[in-house]
């Protein structure tokens, strides 16, 4: 902010520890000095015994509270008569109700943020608040040529994305391939050591929380591999880290373990493409690389249609985090109602033997995913339950208190699950279809030699290459000609697992033959 802005104090009221905690930090970023309160009657007192002294420039107020919710609070607020001074206030909700929105506009409030709330955006909303000038940020979903001119510097760069979540793992692929950037997958840290070594790659985006190997221990492992055998420090790969946590202290976390930098979960296109272009090398400067072609068409003739509403989902913005591809956004949606069943089950079956450690794992991953399809009412929920077990070797947690946090996410995750069912019919569909066409007769050595090449990219996760293994494919022999066209759609939907069942079908079919 302008240097008059530096310091001014701000005051922010919620009852969980974790947005206050969240808030906190990104609002100190910004140079202000912040008070917190845990309850409206709190924040009302706190600006009272403010006022006359060192009044507040600004309240960032939670709208979900006991006893007096932000709203109400907000509305004795602004009808204070013995207030000096009263500050702007921006009302933060985790819900989506059009209502909650149409209440702040009548009592006059100054700025309205859906919760998880971003540091560009909560700091856009209090310029906006505060009446200074803010550059026009276009939030609707932009087109695609905007948001990848950029890339041409550091088209056809190659991209190790280590994530063990499948629906986080699919989001990235969809907005880095379409980028023209040539993606390999490793499902946990202990893969992407290994594919680090066997391979060459111009950066790596790393999750931290995973299972075998975590992202700190895989970023260590690579630096120590590299110090052994490269024995140089300016030949280290760059690693990125991508994590669910918006604490500073992560962040320096990461830079200690060897990463160069770190970009925030659910994935913000517009924040990667700025940190990529900042770390990998330009076109000129790499091998080998074919020139931009127009990578930012998709090859799909027919986007599935999605509903206007979903209920549990902002599907504006989760369409805009996958640049307008509702084809992938829709088998996203459909691939966590078909593997999210049980994840309420487990989270209680957890808690019931009081195995707090998975209980964070298992809400973190279930965070982390609801974050990247935009559901919004889940992700809070999930916030909220994992703020409560993050700490629990430290302190004791009310069963009450824990009952209460898991009930709201059962119910979200239940209200999401029952939505993304409206969309499976059609999708079912299309399953059935594909599996209906029978293998190619082509011999078998050569039906082996294409499998081999398909599962090996499947397992890598390098859609680019099963899509140019298929063209291969087809060019060669015109009996693959309906095994590519499967093949292709496939790739283009990540279906990885259905992909290698469908080389292995290759090679049984000729073994049958034969």
């Amino acid at each position: 902010p302008s240097p008059d802005l530096r310091g001014m104090k701000v005051l922010v009221v919620d009852d969980n520890d974790t947005s206050r905690k969240i808030l906190q930090d990104m609002l100190e970023s910004f140079s202000f000095e912040v008070s917190l309160a845990t309850s409206g009657q709190d924040g009302l007192e706190a600006i009272e015994c403010a006022d006359k002294n060192a009044p507040f420039g600004l309240v960032i107020m939670d709208w979900k509270m006991p006893l007096m919710n932000g709203i109400e609070t907000s509305k004795h607020l602004k009808n204070h008569k013995h207030l000096t001074r009263i500050p702007p206030i921006i009302l933060v909700t985790a819900f989506t109700q059009e209502e909650i929105r149409q209440q702040a506009d009548e009592i006059g409030l100054e700025g309205f943020l859906l919760k998880p709330v971003n540091p560009s955006v909560l700091f856009d909303a209090i310029m906006q608040a505060l009446g200074r000038e803010v550059h026009d940020i276009p939030r609707t979903s932009p087109k695609k040529e905007q948001t990848t001119d950029d890339m041409d510097a550091i088209y056809g760069a190659r991209v190790l994305l280590i994530e063990d979540n499948e629906i986080n793992q699919q989001v990235a692929l969809g907005i880095l391939q379409e980028a023209g950037l040539e993606v390999s997958v490793a499902n946990n840290g202990l893969e992407g050591v290994d594919a680090t070594k066997r391979n060459q790659y111009d950066v790596i985006l790393m999750d931290i929380q995973m299972p075998v190997m975590d992202g700190y221990s895989a970023t260590k492992a690579i630096r120590k591999w590299e110090r052994e055998r490269l024995g140089k420090a300016d030949s280290q790969i760059p690693i990125i880290a991508m994590t669910a946590h918006a604490m500073s202290g992560d962040e320096q976390k990461s830079l200690e373990a060897g990463m160069n930098d770190h970009v925030t979960k659910p994935i913000d296109p517009k924040q990667l493409f700025k940190t990529l272009l900042k770390w990998i090398q330009p076109i000129g400067k790499r091998a080998s690389i074919q020139p931009p072609g127009d990578y930012t068409k998709s090859s799909k003739s027919d986007q599935e249609p999605l509903p206007k509403f979903l209920p549990g989902f902002d599907l504006s913005a989760g369409l805009e985090r996958l640049r307008g591809n509702k084809h992938l956004y829709r088998r996203l949606l459909l691939n966590f109602g078909a593997n999210y069943q049980r994840a309420a089950i487990e989270i209680r079956e957890a808690l019931e033997t009081k195995d707090f450690k998975q209980v964070h794992s298992l809400v973190h991953n279930l965070k982390g995913m609801a974050g990247n399809l935009d559901a919004t009412d889940l992700q809070a929920a999930a916030v909220d339950l994992e703020g409560l077990v993050k700490e629990q070797s430290e302190k004791s947690i009310s069963d009450a208190e824990l009952k209460r946090k898991f009930t709201a996410l059962e119910d979200a995750l239940d209200l999401a699950l029952k939505a993304v069912q409206t969309l499976g019919d059609q999708a079912e569909k299309s399953t059935i279809e594909r599996s209906r066409w029978e293998p190619p007769s082509v011999p078998s050595e050569l039906a082996k030699k294409a499998a081999d090449r398909i599962k090996e990219a499947a397992e890598m996760g390098d859609v680019m290459e099963i899509k140019s293994i298929a063209e291969e494919l087809k060019s060669d022999s015109d009996a693959f000609s309906l095994f590519s066209e499967n093949l292709v759609k496939l790739a283009e939907d990540f279906e990885l697992e259905r992909i290698s069942k469908l080389a292995d079908k290759l090679v049984k079919h000729e073994d049958e033959m034969s």
